[in-house]
């Protein structure tokens, strides 16, 4: 090969300043597409997973609401009770009168009655603690997924973000990619 002169050498040496940039700029370019390429396979299964969690949510949602009827009756259920009880101790004390009258021994209705009456307001009392037990560990739940949600919306808004973020790259890379080729091909013209 012939002695390449000053000028020449000075040509070579920007030609492979050229390249290296241009190499650089091809290899953050394309770490740049295949960033993306996971983003845009990442960004359906979040949407996915949020879609299954907002349908898990209605669900639980119209749980609760059930539930929280229920539960609203226990107030009433109380009451009924207690006119229950004043209604048996006022029927007692009739049936009283009234076997005190007639032959044989008068019974006490509030005690022949009070261990049903007792038996049925606990286990009614029972599923009125679990109903709101339930309701509680529903509002969790509600309150965990809504967490999640969030967490999944946070996630896929810093995965847009991300996406925008790295197209500006890869556009920023192609213009460093073309202006070295340009760079490439002048110096590469004034080598030889």
């Amino acid at each position: 090969m012939l002695d390449m002169t000053l000028e020449q050498k000075k040509h070579q040496e920007e030609y492979y300043k050229a390249k290296n940039r241009y190499e650089n700029a091809t290899y953050e370019k394309r770490r740049a597409e295949n960033e993306i390429i996971d983003i845009r396979n990442r960004k359906p299964q979040l949407i996915n997973k949020i879609n299954q969690l907002n349908a898990e949510k209605k669900c639980n949602l119209t749980s609760l609401e059930e539930i929280s009827k229920s539960v609203k009756t226990n107030g009433s259920f109380e009451q009924s009770i207690k006119d229950t009880e004043t209604k048996l101790e006022t029927a007692s004390n009739g049936f009283l009168a009234i076997g005190e009258s007639s032959l044989g021994k008068p019974q006490n209705l509030t005690t022949v009655f009070d261990g049903v009456n007792r038996s049925s307001k606990n286990n009614i009392s029972s599923a009125f603690v679990n109903l709101k037990r339930t309701q509680a560990l529903i509002n969790n739940k509600i309150n965990d997924i809504n967490s999640q949600i969030k967490n999944l919306q946070t996630e896929l808004e810093n995965k847009k973000s991300r996406e925008r973020s790295l197209q500006c790259i890869v556009s920023e890379k192609q213009r460093t990619m073309n202006n070295a080729a340009v760079e490439m091909a002048y110096h590469k013209k004034h080598m030889y």
